[in-house]
């Protein structure tokens, strides 16, 4: 159940046995049902996520009640709110598994707990910030700077298995456009 989780941290982070072993001891299954909520908007974020399989969406629900795609998370990733789950306050977002799913999650305080108690936790927790970061300018870069033909180019370069796995409906959500221009855009191809 948990190598996956296992080979994800140490090939971030050199950790003791024990240390590990205390790190995963931290992490809990949880097994998600297809489109079932894992994280409530309104909620306290209290849970990150390693997805062993499956797919988790995180979105908002726009004021109009239209749904905004903020990131997809694969197998061998972390999902959480992390403005929600860093600063304890109440998710803006929802968090739902795509697919039936198979995740390992650690609780917020079990997170911290290990980040005042295991050496290298705090390397590895600065590589997520990073790459959490990283990613999220990235892709709000993308939006900036590049059309809808252009993003979804992007995305078949660097993450064809969203195109493959996921319905146009969503796929055509998290680029910010209709269906219908996605399928036009699919059709120029």
């Amino acid at each position: 159940m948990h190598e996956q989780l296992t080979k994800f941290i140490t090939d971030r982070v050199q950790l003791s046995e024990a240390d590990l072993q205390q790190v995963l001891s931290c992490f809990h299954l949880l097994e998600a049902k297809k489109n079932e909520l894992v994280g409530r908007a309104g909620e306290p974020s209290r849970r990150m996520f390693f997805i062993n399989k499956g797919c988790l969406r995180v979105y908002f629900i726009k004021p109009d009640g239209r749904e905004a795609t903020r990131r997809f998370a694969f197998e061998n990733s972390f999902s959480t709110s992390l403005t929600s789950f860093i600063g304890g306050t109440l998710l803006k977002e929802d968090t739902q598994a795509i697919e039936r799913s198979e995740l390992l999650y650690i609780n917020r305080e079990d997170f911290y707990d290990l980040l005042n108690t295991i050496p290298g936790w705090d390397i590895f927790y600065r590589g997520f910030l990073e790459y959490a970061y990283v990613s999220n300018t990235k892709r709000l870069e993308d939006f900036i700077t590049l059309n809808p033909r252009e993003r979804y180019q992007l995305l078949l370069r660097e993450n064809p298995q969203m195109v493959l796995r996921l319905p146009n409906k969503l796929v055509a959500n998290y680029l910010n456009i209709t269906q219908e221009a996605l399928s036009r855009i699919k059709s120029d191809i």
